[in-house]
């Protein structure tokens, strides 16, 4: 190889990587704002045949905005004002000690007595353990705060998303059309459109199921805790809705719930309540979810599973669609190389 291409190759190396290094943490915020705004093309396009394309760019992100960040702030208001009132009973409780035990523990068979016997002996040590608590008070205080630093960089790389989305929405067909160009010098033409297609149809099926699956099921969930008149129903579901994202969330959800409701002394409630989230409101995410990934994906439904699962674990909540997206090009890249068919490894 020539000293001159040995140089410009260095040169393209150093000015790649200075690019990444600059890109780097935007990253995630780009991919969200890609998922976005490839699920709200059609819109877009549907739009611009009205209006122009900034402003309907600029419509779709503004309502983008008051769906993502308005209910975030709801739940967060929500979440303090419970803080606060539950503040007086904690301290109370830490200080006098639990009232003693309600009646209805008794009558749970088999382990009413053990249960009520625990609560009460957990009532008379917890009154003078305040000072013992302080060191642990203080950690759980620390990770609150940590919690809140957590939810408000989230809050920040939402509005730095929509911002990307925004300029994806007016630049985003010749972004694509060079990103096609790049790609042509690596592959056939024929091979690069069904690479896309491929692509296209995971994201949208991944996209459909999850969201469409999760907002179904926030739904069901909200049906359910009104009817069981359970403590700030909306902001449960809401939250409940959000971790169905991820199969089987909601779980930390309704479970905690259910025995709030038992606790209280309302047994047969928290057991109905509990069977329609785990019988209902699970059977629709197992009919639900891998019908509307079908619609698109090429995949079945234990491998978007795994991708979701895997890929939540490996890159966070953005993982949930990159998984997917992951695992369907190295399956296409698998067949590729095997020479088999396409669809023969589902």
């Amino acid at each position: 190889m020539k000293p001159d291409r040995i140089i410009l190759l260095t040169l393209s190396a150093v000015l790649g990587a200075g690019c990444l290094l600059i890109l780097l943490p935007f990253l995630p915020a780009m991919a969200w704002a890609g998922i976005m705004v490839y699920v709200l093309w059609p819109v877009h396009r549907r739009f611009c045949r009205y209006v122009r394309p900034g402003v309907s760019a600029f419509a779709i992100t503004l309502v983008a905005a008051a769906l993502v960040i308005v209910p975030l702030v709801h739940i967060g208001l929500l979440a303090a004002k419970e803080l606060r009132n539950s503040r007086g009973w904690v301290e109370d409780v830490i200080q006098n000690g639990l009232p003693p035990a309600p009646g209805f523990l008794d009558k749970i068979p088999f382990v009413g007595g053990l249960l009520s016997d625990f609560w009460n002996s957990s009532a008379d040590d917890l009154g003078g353990m305040a000072t013992q608590l302080q060191p642990v008070l203080g950690t759980v205080a620390h990770s609150a705060l940590h919690a809140l630093s957590h939810i408000a960089h989230g809050l920040l790389d939402a509005v730095v998303a929509l911002c990307f989305a925004y300029f994806f929405f007016l630049a985003g067909a010749p972004l694509l059309a060079r990103t096609r160009l790049v790609l042509l010098r690596l592959m056939p033409e024929t091979r690069l459109d069904a690479l896309f297609t491929l692509v296209a149809g995971t994201v949208r099926g991944v996209v459909l199921g999850i969201i469409g699956t999760a907002a179904f099921q926030g739904v069901l969930y909200a049906l359910g805790f009104e009817l069981a008149h359970a403590p700030q129903a909306p902001l449960l579901a809401t939250l409940a809705g959000l971790i169905s994202i991820v199969p089987a969330g909601a779980v930390v959800i309704y479970v905690p719930l259910c025995l709030y409701l038992l606790a209280v002394g309302h047994p047969v409630i928290s057991v109905l309540l509990a069977s329609y989230c785990f019988v209902v409101v699970g059977g629709a995410d197992s009919i639900l979810r891998p019908w509307l990934i079908a619609r698109g994906a090429e995949l079945s439904y234990a491998i978007t599973l795994i991708g979701v699962l895997g890929g939540a674990l490996a890159f966070g909540a953005l993982g949930i669609f990159l998984g997917p997206v992951l695992l369907v090009l190295g399956l296409a890249l698998a067949e590729e190389f095997a020479g088999q068919p396409r669809g023969s490894w589902h």
